[in-house]
């Protein structure tokens, strides 16, 4: 069964509620790269939260989820790893691959979906401000790389349970998106072999786009720092706010 409204839907409705619950945590606004620039970047939205004097970044892939009733053809795998109903969204090599380097090397970076699947789950779920803690939050570290091709990630009707396949690979635990469930955020120094590598992934990913060369050939010679800066705001459409604490 396909779910009641689109990926879109639910991502707009995720956010604007996250912005609404943890304003008060919110270092800036949302920061929601160009569809082309999400392909390279490997995320929907990340959000810049301040705790315990330091500001750290959450990273999301919002997915939304078909549900599988019963058990028939091709779903059998699933259907018994769970042991009935369960909830099913694709991705492919890429995609996982990108999260996974993104979740690795530059934050926390989770895939996103819902744990309810109709129009009126989601009417009810808006209007309560319960849109988060009925979506659940996927670390890719837990399960690794995967091998080429389409994969499926699988979940109970409640989020429990939830897998990668084909080569089945088991989640450790699951989150929520409601701020008192959220996955610890980690805190990271920012040295300057953190902009060292973080300019120099962007450049390899950048240099593939035809948009993006002549600026390239423009800030070679710039400090790490400033390259990155500069392909975040002028290829991929992303502000990036520095915050120092008091």
């Amino acid at each position: 069964m396909r779910p009641g409204f689109s990926e879109r839907t639910f991502e707009f409705c995720f956010n604007a509620e996250f912005c609404h619950l943890n304003s008060a945590l919110l270092a800036s606004h949302p920061h929601i790269p160009t569809q082309n620039a999400e392909k390279d970047l490997g995320y929907d939205v990340e959000f810049e939260l301040k705790k315990k004097g330091a500001t750290k970044s959450i990273f999301l892939q919002h997915k939304v989820s078909s549900y599988a009733f019963k058990r028939a053809g091709r779903n059998a795998k699933f259907y018994d790893h769970h042991g009935g109903e369960y909830y099913r969204f694709a991705v492919d090599n890429d995609q996982h691959f990108t999260l996974h380097d993104l979740a690795l090397n530059k934050g926390d970076a989770y895939y996103c979906a819902p744990c309810f699947r109709s129009s009126k789950d989601l009417e009810t779920h808006w209007r309560a401000n319960a849109i988060g803690e009925n979506a659940i939050l996927l670390d890719p570290r837990q399960v690794g790389l995967v091998g080429p091709g389409r994969h499926n990630i699988t979940y109970g009707p409640s989020g429990e349970n939830p897998a990668i396949h084909s080569e089945t690979k088991r989640f450790e635990r699951s989150y929520r998106g409601d701020k008192n469930h959220l996955p610890p955020l980690t805190e990271r120094s920012l040295t300057e072999g953190y902009f060292e590598e973080l300019s120099s992934g962007l450049m390899a990913r950048a240099s593939k786009r035809r948009d993006a060369r002549s600026i390239i050939d423009k800030i070679k010679t710039h400090r790490p720092i400033e390259i990155a800066q500069i392909l975040l705001g002028r290829v991929y459409k992303v502000s990036w706010l520095l915050l120092a604490d008091d």
